[in-house]
């Protein structure tokens, strides 16, 4: 693997790799010996020109765990606020021998772009892209719900919330489809209804109710304002919370032993119920431990990888 762009690229190969790579880190405490200096002499850039907390976060511990420097550039502090193109900025960096580049972007479709006026030794990373693609999400995500269920195919995934803007509900449901997950289904508004097109192997209703009845797996998802075009699109929060939010009572729709997932950052009382966000069920605050071991997953992968 010499890039990461989406994870519908991957195979069940592939996704087995990351995650049983990611497995060993974890039972190590991210830190088996010697990869200390598997990045050594490498210098990463973070190139984040939307925000995040846990993803740039983790990304740079992970790279930094394995030995490499890290840059963080956003848009406002760099020159693309003057109008530098994304490939000059790039082709500066590599200029100054950065060797990788994990990019969020909220414009789609730069990744292939990309690849054409690169180095042949840069390697490129995708941490998010517009709402269409978040692989890392997706990967460390399979990770949680394997190393908690075990066997993908017998079990009832269920994505839950505003699946027109999310990347992440994309992502995860290629990694989904790719493991032969039993059941996927996808629940929101009809207002937020995806083009089902684009998330093969799932099936969708507006009906929490009976989407949620025996799930396995919970994954509820924020509503994202920021992506939408006009206010014509926005909902009502408090009716939102009413018929989507994940609540205790809905809960108990769910198996006994059902996990509930929240990509972050959440909307306490929109999408999730307290009492349900830090409850038993909920491995929200292990999927950003697992962030780390994919990520550096990924990062070790990609260099043992280089030829």
């Amino acid at each position: 693997m010499k890039h990461l762009l989406y994870l519908k690229d991957l195979n069940q190969e592939a996704i087995n790799q990351i995650l049983d790579t990611a497995d060993n880190f974890l039972d190590h405490d991210n830190q088996p010996i010697g990869s200390e200096n598997l990045l050594k002499n490498k210098t990463i850039a973070n190139l984040f020109f939307e925000p995040s907390t846990r993803t740039r976060s983790s990304f740079q511990i992970a790279a930094r765990k394995l030995g490499a420097d890290v840059i963080n550039i956003d848009e406002e502090h760099s020159s693309r606020a003057k109008g530098e193109t994304l490939i000059d900025t790039l082709k500066t960096l590599e200029a100054m021998g950065v060797n990788y580049f994990i990019i969020r972007n909220k414009h789609s479709g730069i990744f292939h772009d990309l690849l054409k006026h690169i180095e042949n030794k840069s390697r490129l990373i995708n941490a998010g892209e517009s709402n269409i693609s978040h692989p890392t999400q997706g990967l460390l995500d399979l990770l949680t719900i394997r190393r908690h269920k075990k066997d993908f195919h017998n079990i009832k995934a269920v994505i839950l919330g505003d699946l027109a803007h999310s990347r992440v509900a994309r992502s995860l449901t290629e990694g989904l489809a790719t493991m032969n997950t039993g059941e996927i289904i996808l629940v929101s508004p009809k207002d937020y209804e995806p083009d089902m097109a684009l998330f093969k192997g799932a099936k969708y209703t507006d009906n929490t109710e009976s989407a949620l009845r025996n799930a396995d797996v919970i994954v509820t998802l924020r509503v994202q304002k920021e992506r939408m075009e006009n206010e014509t699109q926005f909902i009502d929060l408090s009716q939102y919370y009413k018929d989507y939010g994940l609540t205790s009572k809905r809960l108990e729709l769910c198996k006994k032993d059902a996990i509930v997932m929240h990509p972050g950052p959440m909307n306490r009382g929109v999408e999730i119920e307290n009492i349900v966000a830090d409850g038993p069920q909920s491995v929200i605050t292990e999927q950003v431990t697992n962030g780390i071991a994919t990520r550096m997953a990924i990062l070790s992968i990609i260099e043992n990888s280089v030829v």
